[in-house]
């Protein structure tokens, strides 16, 4: 028997999403549920996970390490997305009034290649310009009359050593969305401003900002699910030291299924940063609506 065209077309339209289904339930909705399953057993990857019911999330409750993770990722989060916003925004307005189409092509390309830099191999030269004794930064700022910084074993300034870090290696992809987004607003307006007598700082105030808002938006919510989940900077500049000073909840997950080998537990605490990013992510989308702009005439 036939099938209609309707059904048909409802064959086809299924065939075509069977790729990216397919992609959906193996790399998130069955390793999702499979860690929703291990957050109620005891497993240690050496002997098969045994059902314990909600000893795990007793565990997490009672857990005075996690109220420690959890505050320094929020810390993370309220230093690393205005830092990033800021000056990824700056770099791409700096580059954009660039003339010459070399000199955009050279600002773009040094800008953006930390990025491309396999961040372990950085990270070990980092250390090293951050190391108190005989580190180039404290070493520069002896050179100035300043004092040597302890950046990392010093509870006050290993949230800035991170941050350094951070923005010199990842502010080039922010910069590159800003770039684009400066790049699609149209000429015309900037035209049309010029007939109205509006100087630089009246266009970047009126049409500038107000147009790059969804790229703003898209760039806000790409930096928080980032450093919700940040493990690259802390694990491989601080250690998340001293003590928890400055680990996160993803270095503190990495620790307790692979170095505590307690896989059920690590699943739990995945789980509540999946339900984190979840919902920051919910509340970025309704907030989003009062002062994203997407009308550009």
């Amino acid at each position: 028997m036939l099938l209609s065209k309707r059904m048909r077309d409802i064959v086809a339209g299924y065939l075509f999403l069977l790729p990216a289904l397919a992609a959906f339930l193996s790399f998130i909705a069955i390793p999702l549920g499979y860690a929703l399953y291990l957050s109620f057993t005891e497993y240690n990857m050496m002997k098969p996970a045994a059902f314990v019911g909600f000893k795990n999330w007793t565990a997490f409750i009672n857990d005075s390490r996690v109220a420690v993770v959890y505050g320094n990722t929020l810390k993370y989060a309220l230093i690393l997305v205005p830092v990033h916003v800021v000056f990824g925004l700056l770099l791409a307005l700096g580059v954009n009034h660039v003339k010459s189409e070399i000199g955009k092509y050279v600002f773009r390309t040094g800008f953006y290649f930390p990025v491309l830099v396999t961040t372990a191999s950085v990270a070990i030269a980092w250390r090293y310009m951050f190391e108190r004794d005989f580190g180039v930064i404290n070493y520069i700022l002896g050179l100035l009359g300043g004092s040597p910084v302890n950046w990392l074993n010093s509870e006050k300034w290993v949230f800035v050593s991170v941050a350094i870090f951070s923005l010199w290696k990842f502010v080039g992809n922010n910069f590159l969305f800003f770039l684009i987004g400066l790049q699609n607003i149209p000429d015309s307006l900037y035209d049309a401003s010029k007939i109205d007598g509006t100087n630089r700082l009246q266009n970047l105030l009126y049409i500038t900002l107000p147009l790059l808002t969804p790229t703003t938006f898209f760039v806000i919510i790409h930096l928080l699910i980032g450093v919700i989940q940040i493990f690259d900077e802390p694990f491989l500049i601080t250690g998340g030291g001293p003590g928890d000073a400055s680990n996160s909840i993803a270095t503190y997950i990495y620790e307790v299924a692979f170095r505590q080998f307690e896989m059920g537990y690590a699943s739990l605490i995945s789980l509540t940063l999946f339900v984190i990013l979840i919902v920051i992510t919910f509340i970025q989308i309704r907030m989003g609506n009062r002062w994203v702009h997407y009308d550009q005439e």
